[in-house]
């Protein structure tokens, strides 16, 4: 089995069609997906430093940090200015 693999088995649509489809999430929704890809890269990069590849592991580190950054700066200041009218059109 290969650990990287080229494609998302659980997913049946194009990488065109996942993007689209991650991209029109409720902005809440959004941060929670950033969160955990952040969490996701974090937890790569220490599993890379354990296999002996410090290079590789520091990329994992630096994206992970650069996904926190989007996090914190843009998707969640986004989503607290979008939920008053997100939850207007839910009444």
């Amino acid at each position: 089995m290969n650990n990287h693999p080229k494609t998302i088995e659980k997913y049946d649509g194009s990488p065109e069609e996942l993007c689209e489809d991650f991209g029109n999430l409720d902005y809440d929704a959004l941060v929670e997906h950033f969160d955990l890809l952040t969490k996701k890269f974090a937890k790569d990069s220490l599993h890379d430093l354990g296999l002996k590849h410090p290079e590789v592991a520091q990329y994992l580190a630096n994206i992970s940090k650069r996904l926190q950054e989007i996090l914190d700066e843009e998707v969640k200041p986004m989503a607290n200015l979008c939920r008053p009218y997100n939850e207007k059109w839910i009444k």
